[in-house]
């Protein structure tokens, strides 16, 4: 019989590196769960969670809600408020999200080559739905400097390797101005 063991994300990828400027590492799973409200129940659901984040928002009442898309959030950590099971949707995406946080004065440069989108015209922290190329991303900009990258677990290595040529190209650029 198979025995499957637990692993991380970015196992056996080599993570935290950096080139030049820019550092990338990941994030460490904590516990993930998207929240989308039933039908007719976002005031209940507003009032549980003390707030619901609109379009590009991270709020933070009690724990951290970052917009994940149309009428969705994900929220990280634990202490769910109880009876939010009346009022929405409620999954566990723990173990389905691989999460990197990008960093340094160059992270806008090399996810400029990367995403189709102005970051400058973000304010921080938001979140954005976009793509690194051709794998979906969950955007979220905590600073002018650094960028936590989420998207699904199983293109994790194409995350890594993306970022890592860019930010070879970045560094390489920047040595020889």
């Amino acid at each position: 019989m198979i025995e499957l063991s637990a692993s991380q994300p970015f196992a056996g990828l080599h993570l935290p590196f950096s080139h030049g400027a820019t550092r990338l590492s990941a994030i460490v799973p904590a516990r993930m769960t998207m929240i989308a409200p039933f039908p007719g129940k976002t005031e209940a659901l507003v009032k549980l969670l003390g707030g619901f984040p609109a379009p590009g928002e991270v709020f933070e009442p009690h724990l951290r809600l970052v917009w994940a898309g149309r009428e969705q959030a994900l929220a990280f950590g634990e202490g769910l408020p109880d009876g939010l099971e009346t009022c929405a949707s409620l999954n566990d995406q723990s173990d389905s999200w691989a999460g990197a946080i990008l960093e340094g004065e160059d992270a806008k440069a090399v996810l400029a080559r990367l995403v189709a989108m102005d970051l400058r015209a973000l304010p921080a922290p938001s979140s954005a739905r976009t793509m690194l190329g051709h794998l979906p991303l969950l955007l979220v900009k905590e600073s002018e400097a650094e960028f936590q990258l989420w998207t699904y677990r199983s293109m994790a290595g194409s995350l890594k390797n993306d970022l890592d040529q860019a930010m070879r190209s970045v560094a390489a650029r920047r040595a020889v101005t």
